[in-house]
């Protein structure tokens, strides 16, 4: 019995081992293998974006611009970075126009559209010319070296690229009669244009080469220097360009009418008025405004509704300024001399004053009384005194007119 036992049980003991030996190896089959150190290492290169920037105008680049027209300039990165904007005007000048006083910070966030000027500007960007082409550039790198706060001045870099203390005198614009500028510049180009987009040309040639030797062909060293070996930052680069043209000559229109033309103009206002006598002689007018619409006899406080027709009198003169007048006043030959004159005198000085008081300048006008030493008519009939009794305007063109 104990023999058959050992025996059973040795069966046993190795079916038991085959069975297990077998659901090992199944497990091992549908389990995943283990990651071992080397093979959890293992990298998928992937390619890095290229940073690009963009730069366009209110109008397509390449567009005419005239002298004197606003413009504005916009620009934007794919990504994160340092942007730097500057201008080559038709003179061949370079001037960086981002970052500036009112956006001091050169650092973008990609995607992000900036404009100079934006709304927060206090100025325009005026299109001065003389004429020819203008190029404006743009450059962004994501290396914090090129970061600029404009407010603590130029950085050592903007030098280094060529954009301040430079001069591009001798630059050469070699090849620009195969360019697009050169092919698309307006029909009306001068020769003055045309010697600014040869010279302007090659220093927009010249400057995005010389940026682009130190970037990458000349990459900075750990001690900020170039030369070093380190491996380039990511950048971009773009341009864009308009052309500057002479504004179109506005035709010549002369301001102010004939002299002729001046005092008959105010001949046909004067005459718009009721109960009041206008007669022209050459350069002069004599306007007439009889006592009885003036003042009451013997009087020379003005009627209330004397100051209705003063009151059209005074535009008129205002309305055409570069005439003098004298108030003249006119009495009949009722009375004695001295009586008249002085009557005559303080009714001139009356109107003139009310004139002044409407507006008219004092220098323009002045007063005179004549009392009855010169009639318009008989003073023998009362329908002649009546026209005897008056106040004259005497309108006279002064001599600076049209000048």
């Amino acid at each position: 019995m104990k023999k058959q036992y050992r025996r059973i049980s040795q069966f046993m003991l190795i079916g038991l081992c085959a069975v297990a030996g077998i659901s090992a190896h199944v497990q091992a089959q549908e389990r995943p293998q283990e990651l071992t150190p080397e093979t959890s290492r293992k990298i998928i290169t992937q390619p890095r974006e290229n940073m690009n920037v963009d730069v366009w105008f209110d109008k397509q680049c390449g567009s005419p611009y005239k002298q004197g027209e606003k413009i504005l300039i916009n620009f934007k990165a794919n990504s994160d970075g340092y942007l730097t904007v500057y201008d080559i005007d038709t003179r061949g000048q370079v001037s960086v126009i981002f970052p500036n006083k009112q956006q001091p910070n050169n650092y973008v966030r990609g995607g992000q559209t900036y404009t100079v000027p934006d709304r927060t500007y206090s100025y325009d960007l005026i299109v001065e010319g003389p004429e020819g082409i203008e190029y404006v550039d743009a450059v962004v790198s994501n290396d914090p070296y090129y970061s600029w706060d404009y407010r603590q001045g130029e950085p050592r870099w903007v030098r280094e690229w060529g954009l301040s203390g430079r001069n591009y005198s001798g630059a050469s614009g070699s090849g620009y009669k195969s360019s697009a500028e050169y092919q698309n510049r307006p029909q009306d180009f001068s020769q003055e244009g045309e010697q600014s987009l040869a010279r302007n040309f090659g220093i927009s040639r010249e400057l995005r080469e010389e940026i682009r030797s130190k970037i990458v062909v000349q990459p900075r060293d750990n001690s900020g220097t170039s030369g070093g070996g380190q491996a380039p930052s990511n950048y971009g680069t773009a341009t864009c360009y308009f052309y500057v043209t002479s504004a179109s000559p506005q035709p010549v229109v002369n301001p102010y009418p004939s002299r002729q033309d001046y005092i008959q103009q105010q001949q046909q206002q004067f005459q718009q008025i009721p109960g009041i006598g206008v007669r022209r002689e050459g350069e002069r007018l004599i306007v007439t405004m009889p006592s009885t619409i003036l003042f009451d006899t013997d009087s020379y406080a003005l009627r209330y509704e004397a100051r209705r027709d003063l009151d059209q009198v005074a535009n008129i003169l205002m309305n055409f300024p570069d005439t003098n007048i004298t108030v003249a006043g006119h009495t009949d030959s009722v009375g004695s001399d001295s009586y008249n004159q002085r009557l005559s005198e303080n009714r001139a000085q009356s109107v003139a004053n009310y004139l002044v008081s409407r507006g008219v300048p004092p220098y323009r006008i002045g007063s005179v009384g004549y009392g009855e030493s010169m009639p318009i008519a008989s003073n023998s009939t009362d329908s002649g005194r009546q026209r005897n009794r008056r106040v004259e305007l005497d309108i006279r063109m002064n001599q600076q007119y049209g000048n």
